[in-house]
């Protein structure tokens, strides 16, 4: 069966798309991926080791990782991550389309953040990754959260395509192997990571009609639009074993 949608992902990753993805404006550069990986550290992977970043995109977890003592590679589609990825492997793969370039169970952590929505083919794509993870390796995942951003904020990016429940997610998971799955909203906001009693706080702010960069041109102090952008944005952690 021809791949419909191959052109459009070619054009896409020999585009400025990642430029743009990953501009100042979008993405400003600050300490949120290194306070990420700590928290995977201390409440998923449990060790450092060998982790295989699925969409490594500009290279920023893979930095956050590193730091922490892991020996990391990256994959993603456009030739332009090999350059932002600077000191460290990224292999360009077509996600939907290719397998992994990595043996089978050479891997000992998987994590993959703001890549299965782009996805049309989550599941088989989950299942290759699988391949390459070592039995009782872990996989962190994250998603946008369907149900906390169908009204606008979802199709706001051109390339989302997938969205995600906690139950669709359990299962994508599940159907491509993995074991001991768990699924569960996230606050990217890391003070409720260290306070879980302030969670409260992004509900309240969740529920007002707050506009928020880089959706709208809102005059927010960064902190302030950070805290707006973070309540509205929830996404789904996935986590899971490979068999043993």
């Amino acid at each position: 069966m021809p791949d419909d949608d191959a052109a459009e992902r070619g054009f896409l990753a020999g585009s400025s798309y990642h430029d743009l993805k990953y501009s100042q404006t979008r993405a400003p550069r600050g300490s949120y991926p290194q306070l990420l990986a700590r928290w995977l550290l201390d409440n998923v992977y449990e060790r450092p080791g060998r982790l295989l970043d699925l969409g490594s995109g500009r290279g920023d977890h893979l930095e956050a990782f590193a730091e922490l003592g892991f020996d990391v590679t990256g994959v993603d589609i456009a030739p332009r991550s090999v350059e932002m990825g600077g000191r460290f492997r990224v292999e360009i793969v077509d996600l939907e389309a290719e397998r992994l370039p990595f043996e089978p169970a050479s891997f000992d952590h998987l994590f993959s953040k703001s890549v299965l929505e782009h996805l049309r083919n989550p599941a088989s794509f989950l299942s290759g990754a699988r391949a390459v993870l070592r039995p009782a390796g872990r996989i962190a995942v994250f998603t946008p959260s369907w149900e906390h951003t169908y009204r606008r904020i979802f199709y706001s990016e051109y390339t989302h395509v997938r969205p995600f429940t906690r139950q669709s997610l359990d299962e994508a998971l599940t159907l491509a192997g993995f074991e001991n799955v768990e699924v569960r909203p996230f606050l990217q906001l890391p003070f409720v990571w260290r306070r879980p009693g302030l969670a409260p706080l992004a509900g309240v702010v969740r529920a007002l009609p707050l506009r928020y960069r880089p959706l709208d041109d809102a005059p927010w102090p960064d902190a302030v639009n950070k805290l707006i952008r973070f309540s509205k944005e929830v996404v789904l952690l996935g986590t899971a074993t490979s068999p043993s």
